[in-house]
């Protein structure tokens, strides 16, 4: 299962990645992050491993984050993993102007069980609807004055 999400955003791209790329800003955009932590790497660079792990209700689930790509300030390609499914997603920067970046995200989803083989398809729009939230989150956040 693919998409592809677009962000325009109105800040340089050199901010943008700024935000993006510093860990601490991670849990304003994603709230239900309550835990990351390093198995093996540099945090953030290519390479590096690490366990999130995020509370939703009374439910509390952890993803493996593989760093495969980075190229700062314009591209940072990551692998959420876990027992269900690979996540792989790309987030490109693109400079549109001095001052407005275009955040571009492309998610491919790669299910492992049978039930999430069946399911997954019928659900596309609940995985892209969490993701355009948390973009959006990123987006005000990025955008405070």
């Amino acid at each position: 299962m693919k998409f592809t999400l677009e962000l325009p955003l109105h800040k340089s791209r050199a901010e943008v990645w700024r935000v993006f790329d510093n860990p601490e800003n991670t849990k304003i955009w994603q709230p239900t992050l309550v835990n990351v932590e390093i198995v093996s790497g540099v945090d953030r660079q290519t390479g590096a491993v690490s366990k999130l792990t995020y509370a939703e209700g009374k439910r509390e689930f952890a993803l493996v984050e593989k760093v495969n790509f980075r190229v700062e300030p314009e591209q940072f390609d990551v692998v959420y993993e876990n027992d269900f499914a690979d996540n792989r997603v790309k987030n490109t920067f693109i400079a549109i102007s001095e001052n407005e970046t275009l955040w571009k995200m492309d998610v491919e989803f790669k299910f492992k069980t049978l039930l999430m083989k069946v399911v997954g398809p019928f659900v596309k729009k609940n995985f892209a609807k969490r993701n355009e939230r948390e973009m959006e989150r990123f987006k005000e956040f990025v955008e405070k004055p």
